[in-house]
């Protein structure tokens, strides 16, 4: 049958500005996300102390862990080939793959419930809290259909918002239950209610979505050669997600609850937490790149997508920089003020656990692209090397050093996993320009901003010494990069012109003044 024409021209509308849109979207939808379990995190601390939070901990992760198990492989395939559809002007067919991945999920969602309630009726610690994770781990595997659909169609406002409003009543509503004595049982019975909300509202928001991609013509239905592709993407994605899951994830946590008491895995949770948050902007940014560079693989316009991968990779080095310096300096004080002195462990953690972050930023832009364009199967075989990696050197570290070689394994893996997916993306999307000067200089204005926050921390310490130290790192870089012209000139230009103009216009002469360009141009 002939592909169906639909009115509205994706590839058109992908521009950098919507990029930076989603992605501004896509960081709200992870950074409060992330605030919001760093307060649920240091309350738990309080009320339930290092053994009670190790079991929530636990439990969390778990339910987390067979959510992203049965629901990563489908949903990234959703969304890929969602975006290249509307790229080759081919909507008609959206709807009856979307049909599909709702009869998969629905088994999903069968399998999450029953695997988690089969554990609570086994009689394990806290088994109420098991029911309830069992609960809630069915409206999140369906949850990721609608979610696909809106990020596939790069509608991410409506992606975004529902997680940010259900979030802050789910926030506010554990603090009550914890401080009301709701223990362990409460938080999770917060997180089901939360859980089939998201569901309900999400759901409607993708029916408007598919509604504005046009009218499904009465006999349109994905090609079978569509609906084999797809389910071949989403199985490999699903394995691949499997190891990624031990790479990327607290696979390690599953190595601490087997060794080492459980005050270790809260001192784990605590650094891994703080590790998330750090990477969450600068990911947000590559996730919103695959369904874009999907519309624009599909439309075939390769020289674009070889642009964007250049200049993202420049921006990412740029934030990531700062990002890595102010952590060094002020994590483990932050950690000591927010958690305790009791949860001190944790800053040692999380400092081993920062050494790979100069390079995950980049390496999930290179995932990114990779999954735009479709190539998943070597980007699977480096993972499965790297997940060996990772196994085995928890079964060697974990035993000896806690949380400490837990750390140590994750941040090798990580690496062993990383860098050469990073290799493939740059050959396959094709060579570009790292503007290596601008990148040293910035390296450069980065490490000078670090040592002033890190002087404020040592001079002062506490409260006073973190917050000053953040405040002297931000001023310190603004003139730095003044000074050092951190940034390339086409890119603070290009930057000016899709979001200078926020802040009164502050954030495009800045932009001006670390790219050496006139502010008057």
């Amino acid at each position: 049958m002939p592909p169906q024409a639909s009115g509205y021209d994706a590839a058109t509308a992908t521009t950098g500005a919507t990029v930076l849109s989603g992605g501004a979207w896509k960081a709200a939808s992870l950074l409060l996300p992330q605030l919001y379990a760093l307060i649920q995190s240091i309350v738990a601390a309080r009320f339930l102390g290092p053994a009670g939070m190790g079991v929530q901990s636990f439990i969390a992760f778990t339910e987390l862990s067979v959510v992203n198990l049965l629901t990563v492989g489908l949903s990234i395939s959703l969304m890929r080939y969602i975006g290249e559809l509307l790229g080759r002007r081919r909507g008609g067919e959206v709807r009856d793959l979307v049909a599909w991945g709702w009869r998969v999920q629905l088994v999903g969602a069968a399998v999450a419930g029953g695997s988690l309630g089969l554990v609570a009726l086994t009689g394990a610690n806290v088994a109420s809290a098991w029911g309830f994770a069992a609960v809630a781990s069915v409206a999140s595997v369906l949850h990721n259909v609608p979610s696909a659909v809106l990020i596939g169609t790069q509608r991410w406002r409506d992606a975004s918002i529902v997680g940010l409003v259900t979030g802050t009543v789910a926030t506010g509503a554990i603090v009550t239950v914890l401080a009301a004595g709701g223990g362990i049982t409460g938080m999770f019975a917060v997180e089901a209610a939360v859980a089939f909300v998201n569901l309900a509202w999400t759901g409607a928001l993708a029916r408007k979505a598919l509604f504005r991609i046009g009218p499904l013509p009465r006999l349109a239905t994905a090609a079978a050669a569509l609906r084999r592709d797809a389910r071949t993407y989403a199985l490999l994605a699903s394995l691949t997600s499997v190891v990624t899951f031990v790479v990327w994830r607290r696979s390690e946590l599953f190595f601490l609850q087997h060794y080492s008491p459980s005050a270790q895995i809260a001192f784990y949770s605590i650094a891994f937490s703080l590790m998330t948050a750090l990477i969450t902007l600068p990911q947000s940014l590559s996730e919103v790149v695959s369904p874009a560079v999907a519309t624009l693989f599909g439309a075939g316009a390769h020289e674009r997508i070889q642009r964007g991968y250049g200049r993202g990779s420049r921006l990412l080095v740029l934030l990531t920089l700062p990002v890595t310096a102010a952590a060094l300096a002020v994590g483990p004080e932050t950690v000591r003020i927010i958690w305790g002195r009791d949860y001190s462990r944790a800053g040692t953690v999380f400092l081993i656990l920062l050494v790979p972050l100069p390079a995950i930023p980049l390496v999930n832009l290179a995932r990114a692209f990779l999954t735009g364009i479709g190539e998943i199967r070597v980007p699977l075989l480096i993972t499965l090397v790297a997940g060996a990696v990772n196994i085995g050197l928890d079964f060697l570290l974990v035993p000896r050093y806690d949380a400490t070689g837990a750390a140590v394994a994750n941040g090798c893996a990580q690496l062993a996993a990383g860098l050469p997916i990073f290799l493939v993306a740059y050959r396959r999307v094709g060579k570009v320009r790292w503007e290596a000067a601008a990148l040293a200089r910035a390296a450069v204005a980065s490490a000078g901003a670090g040592v002033a926050a890190w002087a404020c921390v040592r001079l002062l310490g506490g409260a006073a010494g973190v917050v000053l130290g953040l405040g002297a790192e931000g001023l310190a870089l603004l003139v730095l990069g003044s000074l050092l012209r951190i940034l390339p000139p086409e890119d603070a230009v290009w930057l000016d012109e899709a979001v200078g103009s926020r802040f009164g216009g502050l954030l495009g002469r800045t932009l001006r003044l670390w790219g050496g360009v006139p502010l008057a141009q």
